[in-house]
């Protein structure tokens, strides 16, 4: 797994900077009233306001732990990344692998 971002957490807004090859952008995930049960609970915006992905509330099977699914999706990337993002410690890191 790689980590492409880094985000704090304050009331229920991630805030951040996604940092990977193709997409590097400060980005915040605001939360969204979900409008049926497929529909993400976070919209992802950059720092100038574009939308680029969304992402779902999950918990790991094995641990039990929450992370958010994420779907980063935009023009510059030549397909979307599907990634996590997971807690480190008072941290939340958004981490990719090719699985």
């Amino acid at each position: 797994m790689y980590n492409i971002g880094t985000f704090s957490k304050k009331n229920a807004v991630y805030q951040g900077t996604i940092n990977s090859v193709e997409l590097k952008t400060d980005a915040v995930f605001l939360p969204v009233e979900k409008s049926n049960e497929k529909a993400p609970d976070y919209r992802i915006v950059t720092d100038r306001g574009a939308e680029i992905g969304a992402a779902w509330n999950r918990v790991a099977k094995e641990s039990g732990n929450p992370y958010l699914s994420v779907t980063l999706d935009t023009s510059s990337l030549k397909a979307p990344i599907y990634c996590r993002l997971m807690e480190a410690g008072e941290d939340f890191n958004l981490v990719w692998s090719r699985d």
